[in-house]
């Protein structure tokens, strides 16, 4: 009998198939590494993007989705901070 674990693919067969690099490595803390350096990225972008708008060389809807998406960076990298901390206080008042 084989085990139920057996049929299910790994994640790098679903991202070849729509097309996604796989990532190298697998570990947790290049994948915060890297959600960070997006993160800030997307901040440098919107930056960028809101500068060209004073300068008036950017769109306005451009200014704007830019703004935004700063904005939705901001609010899940601080949720982010929140709830490791919260887990990281949980561990300090565990009963040893």
């Amino acid at each position: 009998m084989t085990p139920q674990t057996a049929a299910i693919q790994p994640v790098s067969v679903a991202m070849r198939a729509y097309g996604a690099q796989a990532a190298t490595r697998s570990d947790f803390g290049s994948m915060v590494g890297d959600a960070a350096r997006g993160a800030l990225n997307t901040l440098r972008q919107s930056e960028t993007t809101s500068a060209r708008g004073v300068a008036g060389t950017a769109d306005v809807q451009e200014v704007v989705q830019a703004a935004a998406s700063a904005e939705l960076t901001v609010q899940v990298v601080s949720q982010l901070r929140d709830r490791a901390l919260a887990a990281y206080s949980d561990i300090l008042r565990m009963a040893v």
